[in-house]
């Protein structure tokens, strides 16, 4: 069993643990920290766990193996390389850091202390990516040709001015680093690599200073083209589509949807089995803690992800298209 601290104790460390408290065999959440005092003692009632007053007594407690890094993004590359030299294992929430540089540092950290570094991209669980990976793999799309995908919704629209999460510097590019990384992982994941991207970002609608509607147009090395679209005030939407010379894929991951459109067929709806994304992840990040399987988003896919947030952030600045090298 994986003993783990939740850092950061906002709503999204409160969705992870729920998802695996009680419930898994692999993990569980035995500690908790976060500045705020309140949210300590009530996330550790509700929990059960120990409540710790500083990220370093954390980590000096040999009791805990691992931390679930769920804090501001700013904060992430230096949170990993403390927890990594401090021989915690490690899982931290998209967008892995906030530039390609700091992603590299941190893991290669997490590399010299042998530590799993797990980068929280759960809809690379759904049922709907599994199945279109597979479908391409298997060769049923023929030539990949154009992907197409948007995550959008109008939680800012009600974003208090003082959270981090209002801030430019914590969310650049809008909603990139909230949602829209999801979409990078599961395009470049069908795809491979983004060579160059052309993207444009405003505020339109929200009250705080952060863009609201931004897009962008990738070329992928391999030559496929992808479109991706984030909205920051608008209902929510999750969908990805791909394109290719034998078939289409129309899917929606949250939803569990997937419809298939084969060339000379009629389009049809794939039956999925639905997942539980965030106990797939954290059972898999325990897995791999423990000497098993390598966590399926490695740190090389989650640092070119940055890479291609950083360029889009970039692109819409300068109102260019931008390289990414490497």
């Amino acid at each position: 069993m994986l003993r783990a601290a939740a850092i950061g104790l906002g709503w999204w460390a409160d969705e992870l643990t729920k998802a695996v408290q009680g419930k898994s065999e692999k993990i569980r959440v035995t500690a908790c920290y976060s500045r705020a005092a309140e949210n300590r003692a009530q996330f550790s009632e509700r929990y059960g766990t120990m409540a710790y007053d500083s990220y370093e007594a954390v980590l000096t407690d040999s009791a805990i193996d691992a931390v679930l890094l769920c804090t501001p993004h700013s904060l992430h590359a230096q949170q990993v390389a403390q927890a990594a030299r401090a021989g915690k294992h490690v899982f931290v929430e998209k967008p892995f850091t906030l530039s390609e540089e700091s992603g590299r540092a941190a893991a290669a950290v997490c590399t010299e202390s042998h530590r799993v570094l797990a980068v929280g991209q759960n809809r690379r669980f759904a049922a709907a990516t599994q199945e279109v990976k597979r479908l391409l793999e298997a060769g049923d799309f023929g030539t990949p040709l154009h992907c197409e995908a948007n995550f959008s919704n109008p939680r800012p629209l009600s974003y208090d001015p003082d959270g981090w999460r209002a801030s430019r510097t914590e969310s650049p590019g809008g909603g990139i680093a909230g949602m829209g990384v999801h979409m990078i992982d599961a395009m470049t994941h069908f795809l491979g690599p983004v060579v160059r991207v052309q993207a444009q970002a405003k505020r339109l609608a929200i009250a705080v200073d952060i863009d609201d509607t931004t897009s962008a147009l990738f070329e992928f090395e391999s030559g496929a083209t992808g479109y991706l679209g984030t909205l920051n005030a608008c209902p929510q939407t999750v969908f990805f589509n791909l394109y290719g010379t034998g078939a289409n894929a129309f899917a929606q991951p949250d939803a569990n949807r997937l419809m298939l459109h084969r060339t000379n067929e009629e389009p049809a709806e794939v039956a999925l089995t639905p997942v539980d994304t965030l106990m797939a992840e954290l059972e898999e990040f325990a897995d791999a803690c423990a000497g098993g399987p390598a966590f399926r988003v490695r740190p090389q896919e989650a640092i070119h992800t940055v890479a291609v947030m950083q360029a889009m952030v970039a692109s819409a600045e300068r109102g260019m298209a931008v390289t990414i090298n490497g």
